[in-house]
């Protein structure tokens, strides 16, 4: 599980492009469409979810390197430090590519991975925040946001999930199970 050197888990060409055209449109409607919802308890994190369901697909490496590439085209969309979204996507798209294998066996856990990557990169956007001196939440919004976060991604996983196995498999013609 913790062993990231498979030749199952390389870059594919193809498999790059798709995804980071589709985390892109991500960006765009989450800065367009998303941010102005009226969302109780704070709005969803389109970007973060698609990550954890790609990462989650491919692998902890292509998991980092879309959400570094991701993070920082976030970072110069918004005021906030350059960097501070890549580090927190980055470290998101490994830690839930960690568990790809346990994904392809169960129901359960690409639900609960993509909640709780939902969840953790909320609370991780709260702490480099206060750590750069820039907080806009205290503790208690960062946790109500982080639960309302991962609440939401447990909402549309059922949905994007699948979706993104079917393009996975067609991507890659179908030479591993998804």
């Amino acid at each position: 599980m913790w062993d990231t050197g498979t030749s199952e888990e390389s870059l594919h060409p193809r498999t790059f492009v798709a995804a980071v055209v589709v985390l892109l449109v991500a960006v765009v409607l989450q800065v367009s469409v998303v941010a102005r919802l009226g969302a109780p308890l704070g709005r969803p994190d389109l970007v973060l979810v698609l990550l954890a369901i790609i990462a989650l697909i491919e692998g902890p490496m292509l998991g980092a390197v879309l959400g570094f590439a991701v993070g920082l085209v976030a970072d110069l969309l918004s005021t906030h430090v350059i960097g501070q979204t890549a580090l927190v996507l980055c470290l998101v798209g490994y830690l839930v590519g960690l568990v790809m294998n346990a994904a392809e066996r169960s129901i359960v856990v690409p639900l609960a991975a993509v909640g709780a990557a939902a969840a953790l990169g909320t609370l991780g956007h709260a702490a480099t925040t206060s750590i750069l001196g820039d907080a806009a939440l205290t503790g208690g919004q960062a946790i109500v946001r982080a639960i309302a976060a991962g609440l939401y991604a447990l909402l549309v996983t059922p949905f994007l999930f699948p979706l993104a196995a079917g393009a996975s498999r067609r991507l890659h013609g179908d030479r591993r199970r998804v």
